[in-house]
């Protein structure tokens, strides 16, 4: 639609929920939907889950006086997205009363400032994420405001070779950073694509980039003549991946066979 669609994303933690956002922004202006310097604002609302006040006013701002400490009016991020995307991840931190000025403004277009009574309005696509079951968590009269909900799996639960296509993807993001060549060992995909990762796409990223970088601080330090990882050197943890999974090795052989001691 011309004015896209607000949504909510599920997901547990680290499968690229606010990634997806920002590629759905990114394709909003390559379609034209939205202008060049549209903004895209995340805002994780676990940060003030402790201070429901305080998170309501992020999100729609505050008029002078609303509240002790409320020292001068003060735009929300609903005003500051104006044109573009705001991202609210873990929307469940959102209290009762911040969700139905929520759906407020998904229904009508208008919101008000904490403390006001002025309606005022603002051209922004809602992209909601969370990790929880949104029929526990959220507001009925919320979630029926959001027609689009999609559902990012977990690592464990995708094909071998997209988890492949990942590892060699966060590979040669690292090899750019370094630029640098970086040698990867046949074992070590191997333990990458069948360790145990709980914290998903965020985890592996992170795994990958650690290794890499103990391999080039081996190569500054001259232990090793080049950036290489051996299996050997990785941590225990991800190792184990060599041992698991018997049925993978017919699969291992298929993605990435038996000829190549690198890549």
């Amino acid at each position: 639609p011309p004015k896209g669609m607000n949504c909510l994303i599920l997901g547990e933690t680290g499968v690229g929920k606010s990634m997806f956002a920002s590629l759905m922004h990114e394709y909003a202006i390559e379609m034209k939907v939205k202008s060049e310097n549209s903004p895209f604002i995340v805002f994780n609302c676990a940060d003030y889950s402790n201070n429901p006040q305080l998170l309501t006013s992020q999100i729609f701002g505050v008029k002078k006086g609303a509240y002790t400490g409320a020292e001068e009016n003060k735009i929300g991020l609903i005003e500051k997205a104006n044109g573009g995307i705001l991202f609210l991840d873990e929307v469940h931190r959102l209290p009762p009363e911040g969700q139905e000025a929520l759906f407020m403004y998904l229904d009508t277009g208008y919101f008000r400032r904490i403390g006001d009574n002025e309606n005022r309005t603002s051209d922004v696509l809602i992209i909601a994420a969370t990790t929880e079951n949104p029929d526990s968590v959220l507001l009925k009269t919320f979630t029926r405001r959001i027609p689009m909900i999609i559902n990012i799996p977990s690592l464990k639960n995708r094909t071998l070779e997209e988890r492949l296509f990942l590892i060699k993807s966060f590979f040669k993001y690292e090899s750019m950073r370094l630029n640098r060549d970086i040698y990867v060992s046949l074992n070590t995909i191997r333990a990458f694509l069948s360790y145990d990762c709980p914290n998903n796409i965020g985890q592996l990223k992170n795994d990958i980039q650690l290794v890499c970088a103990k391999a080039y601080s081996e190569f500054l330090t001259n232990i090793r003549p080049d950036v290489r990882i051996y299996s050997g050197s990785l941590p225990s943890y991800i190792r184990e991946g060599l041992y698991k999974e018997k049925e993978h090795r017919i699969m291992w052989n298929k993605l990435v066979g038996e000829d190549i001691e690198f890549f």
